[in-house]
């Protein structure tokens, strides 16, 4: 089985280009053009407010993103090994991570969910060490690609299964 958000990472990457390009659009526009007196009639609005509006919500709508890490993220049992390979949706030098357990040294999950973020972190048994992997986010994916995530995992978990 494998698991891929790419859809959904091209969909919220055009939206932040999209989004930008029309804020700016939108500046430039009502800096170079005399439409002021017309926003304040019908909006209440003068320049600096509509402005001040678009940047705001272009900002909460990018921060957001960096806040959940929301994550590119790749999962695959097939073969004899579990492959996970992730990385944050960051403006500046995103880390890529790939992670690849053998089935019979996958130990355990967790899954972590606060406010903002849904984190899993996989467990490596090898011998009698266990490894806990960095965690990666589970923002980016749809609700149906999370539960056969967790089904699959289940299914190698070895702890309590001893």
């Amino acid at each position: 089985m494998q698991i891929n958000n790419e859809n959904t990472v091209v969909r919220i990457q055009v939206q932040k280009s999209l989004f930008a390009i029309i804020v700016l659009s939108s500046v430039g526009i009502l800096y170079t053009t005399n439409i002021e007196p017309y926003s304040l009639k019908y909006l209440g609005l003068s320049n600096l407010g509509i402005i001040t509006i678009f940047v705001s919500a272009y900002l909460i709508f990018y921060f957001y993103h960096l806040a959940v890490k929301t994550s590119y993220l790749f999962f695959s049992d097939e073969g004899f090994k579990i492959i996970i390979r992730f990385y944050a949706l960051k403006p500046i030098n995103p880390k890529k991570n790939a992670y690849e357990i053998p089935k019979n040294q996958f130990y355990k999950f967790t899954y972590k969910k606060t406010f903002l973020r849904e984190e899993v972190t996989v467990y490596q048994k090898i011998g009698s060490n266990i490894s806990k992997y960095p965690p990666f986010s589970l923002k980016g994916l749809k609700k149906e690609q999370k539960a056969k995530l967790f089904l699959t995992l289940n299914k190698y978990q070895q702890e309590g299964n001893t």
